[in-house]
């Protein structure tokens, strides 16, 4: 009778654990050891016995939602995941928006945040550029703010506009800063997302600003999608949040990136290499 006891409860948290991932795409091994009281090694050995089955893809620290590399989440799927991270995260890179400048801010749910927080902050005198069409809407009820809008094909998983239009529509236009999502950032494989088109047209955003941001939540961090945007050595600043493991943040911090991390209290911590 104990034994089976010990099953069913060992079964029903895996299945928690896998419900935990489809809500917020990454999870670690340490909250997890917290959240159902039991030690580290239990979690370890959950999310091999996941990870056998096909059902997640463990990484160093945790694990996050088994999904094919050109995987694409809707845009409201991941509005859904790691909401107050991607707050916290867009909060602090609406603060390097400063008058005068020219902007450029990519689609996705943490730089929609980045749009938020100027709503609340305007900042006079400012041009900003996107692709994305949620953002442009948000970003005309903004006084003191510019909207230029990147036209092209209109995909709408993400509500990006992306291809040749949308890289014509950039010709002769150069920015100040440049602030990007991203479903992976990588050590090795630099900065990447599923879409062929979407990588395509943030490449050349990049080519085209003095500095750029890269703005994601921890659950992005050592995972590698299909289309790259970037080597890190092309990115000037990640802001992110504590969530992921410390060697993850180190590793990034020696490829030679420098980091903000914000805390819960909205408290910053820089990393550099």
């Amino acid at each position: 009778m104990e034994r089976n006891n010990k099953k069913e409860l060992t079964e029903l948290r895996r299945r928690r654990i896998c419900e935990e991932l489809r809500r917020r795409g990454a999870v670690r091994t340490i909250e997890l050891a917290r959240d159902f009281s039991v030690s580290p090694m239990t979690i370890r050995n959950d999310l091999l016995a996941l990870a056998k089955k096909g059902l997640i893809e463990k990484v160093h620290g945790g694990a996050v939602i088994k999904e094919p590399i050109a995987a694409e989440p809707s845009y409201y799927e991941k509005a859904t995941r790691n909401i107050e991270e991607k707050r916290r995260i867009g909060s602090k890179a609406a603060e390097l928006i400063k008058e005068g400048m020219a902007v450029f801010i990519g689609n996705g749910t943490t730089t929609m945040e980045i749009v938020r927080a100027l709503k609340k902050r305007p900042v006079a005198n400012v041009r900003v550029f996107t692709n994305a069409l949620t953002h442009a809407m948000e970003l005309a009820e903004i006084p003191g703010i510019e909207v230029y809008v990147i036209g092209g094909y209109l995909r709408g998983v993400s509500y990006a506009m992306v291809g040749p239009l949308a890289r014509s529509a950039l010709g002769g236009a150069y920015f100040d800063r440049a602030f990007l999502g991203a479903n992976g950032v990588s050590p090795q494989h630099g900065v990447t997302i599923p879409s062929l088109e979407e990588a395509d047209t943030a490449a050349e955003v990049v080519r085209r600003a003095r500095e750029v941001v890269v703005v994601v939540d921890h659950s992005k961090l050592g995972v590698v999608a299909h289309a790259k945007i970037a080597d890190l050595r092309e990115v000037d600043l990640l802001i992110t949040d504590p969530g992921a493991p410390a060697d993850m943040l180190s590793a990034l911090a020696a490829a030679g990136l420098e980091l903000i991390v914000i805390g819960e209290g909205g408290e910053s911590e820089e990393k550099r290499g």
